[in-house]
């Protein structure tokens, strides 16, 4: 359930705490309230707080869905410039690209308002009660909020600014070493962990949890090669348990249908973003299905639908049955879950009142599209409802397998039960590992596994880019973006020739990092030219 509370609040947050839109690291408001008048009441405390979910909101819109970074990577090809992918995947990105600077001001944004939350957040309490059953968990949402931008800022740029109070622009530092950066996110977390409920009532579905905090933690540790404790973080999501002794988290039976609007809050939800129909004038609603459906710029590659098994679990380059003339045949059922093929039902009618189907065309110059998040019926195209997830429960089911194998201190059949959760769910139904790759697996095949199944599970949610950042394969998966040629695949049966629709380079030289972007650079007086990551 969703209601209008905590959302219009998010948009009375935004207006209180937007700052100036040259220097990036401008985290004090300057304009109509000033933090003293301002933090005077909890309802004004919790009004802060929502305004550092709209930062997370604001990080998921219009051009900057996740699926945007599915783009730069060999999931997928946007021909669209306005999109401002292409550069990424073809290596002319610099320190002055959109999306270098625009996710480096939107993490900052949203660390700057949990900054101000928790310097300010016991004054809200002075003139009013002195206790409050909310007031530890409103400041462990900003200590959750706090990490969890500070995780994506060095995922992407390694070594960044480290900032913990309300600053200016003068006093904005210089780049911190990561490996500090992920000590604070830690310290972060745990002071969220133990201030955040396993659960909310329906009035508060959406803000954060302690297993959505524990699931930062585990990703951050992994994503930095702190195995052990990694695994530890993780098992504790896995064991989370509800009032009623229930588990918090388990996988949701239906694939296609976790990602629409009609199944949304299910049980493998960990973290997502909420949204409203109907209030896009508030960015509470937002327009994905006007550019995933209607310009169809949006093009899955044949390296994506490729990777996708047989029925029998085995590749395709493997199976004796696959037939490269009708390639979607007796394939995991994710793939058509996830794309939309040639000559295959779109969902939506035709003006006949026909089912539609999809024929390729110019617009699509790979010849496929995207099915998930989508049920092609929206009439009104800035009234996209789904909540977007960021976490979900087989996220941590695949993290904690990762971990626990890199560790080098793994159970066989533990790992084992992680992968088959996932890739066994009733919708799916692809074998065990056991039943096609035997059992005691050494830890480099049970890393093939995994990094196969999180690329096809994980599709469009935006975890490519750093899994190949993480896994150091750039090299390996940047190549030639290939699609099928339109004119022989639009035909009826669709005849599948492959084409190469957008040259890739990849430099690991420099790409495994984004920019520090040029903005940054010329307002910081602690930043140089010569403090720019490499190779830009």
């Amino acid at each position: 359930m969703k209601t209008l509370r905590i959302y219009l609040t998010f948009i009375l947050g935004l207006t209180i705490f937007v700052g100036c839109d040259d220097d990036l690291l401008n985290k004090e408001p300057l304009d109509k309230l000033t933090p003293q008048a301002f933090f005077t009441s909890e309802e004004n405390a919790v009004i802060a707080v929502n305004g550092i979910y709209n930062s997370v909101r604001a990080m998921n819109a219009g051009r900057e869905y996740y699926i945007d970074y599915d783009c730069m990577t060999d999931n997928m090809y946007n021909y669209s410039r306005y999109q401002n992918t292409q550069e990424f995947g073809q290596g002319s990105h610099g320190a002055s690209s959109y999306y270098a600077e625009a996710k480096w001001r939107k993490n900052y944004q949203g660390i700057g308002r949990a900054n101000l939350l928790l310097a300010y957040l016991d004054k809200c309490y002075e003139k009013t009660v002195s206790t409050s059953v909310i007031k530890e968990r409103l400041r462990g949402e900003a200590y959750f909020f706090r990490a969890f931008f500070y995780a994506d800022l060095i995922d992407f740029y390694g070594d960044v600014p480290l900032i913990t109070e309300p600053v200016t622009i003068e006093s904005a530092g210089p780049r911190v070493s990561k490996d500090i950066i992920l000590q604070q996110i830690i310290d972060d977390l745990d002071s969220a962990i133990i201030r955040l409920p396993v659960e909310y009532g329906a009035e508060d579905i959406g803000r954060a949890t302690k297993g959505a905090a524990l699931a930062v933690k585990g990703k951050a540790l992994l994503f930095n090669k702190k195995y052990a404790e990694a695994a530890l973080a993780l098992k504790e999501v896995m064991n989370l348990k509800k009032a009623n002794g229930d588990p918090r988290y388990e996988i949701y039976s239906l694939y296609r249908e976790l990602f629409l609007p009609q199944h949304e809050n299910n049980s493998e939800v960990v973290f997502d973003i909420q949204y409203v129909k109907g209030k896009y004038s508030e960015g509470l609603t937002h327009d994905m299905f006007v550019y995933v459906v209607q310009w169809n710029s949006y093009c899955p590659l044949v390296q994506l639908a490729e990777a996708y098994y047989t029925k029998a679990g085995l590749p395709i380059t493997s199976d004796p049955s696959f037939d490269p003339a009708k390639p979607f045949l007796n394939r995991d059922p994710r793939l058509e879950f996830n794309i939309v093929i040639p000559r295959s039902l779109t969902g939506r009618l035709a003006s006949n009142g026909s089912p539609a189907v999809f024929i390729p065309s110019s617009g699509n110059p790979s010849g496929l599209k995207i099915r998930k998040f989508n049920d092609y019926t929206e009439i009104d195209k800035n009234n996209s409802e789904h909540n977007i997830i960021l976490m979900r429960y087989a996220d941590v089911l695949l993290m904690y397998a990762e971990a626990a194998v890199m560790s080098g201190a793994y159970d066989d059949v533990e790992v084992r039960a992680c992968i088959d959760a996932v890739r066994q769910r009733p919708a799916v139904m692809m074998p065990k590992v056991e039943d096609v790759e035997g059992i005691n697996l050494n830890p480099e095949r049970y890393m093939d596994i995994i990094m196969h199944e999180r690329r096809v599970e994980f599709v469009f949610e935006g975890t490519r880019i750093s899994d190949i950042r993480r896994w150091r394969i750039g090299e390996q998966v940047m190549t030639d973006a290939i699609g099928y040629d339109v004119a022989e695949a639009k035909k009826n049966p669709p005849v599948y020739v492959k084409a190469r629709i957008d040259v890739r380079v990849f430099n690991p030289n420099c790409d495994y990092l984004w920019p520090i972007p040029q903005k940054e650079v010329d307002s910081n007086l602690y930043i140089n030219p010569e403090d720019q990551n490499p190779g830009y």
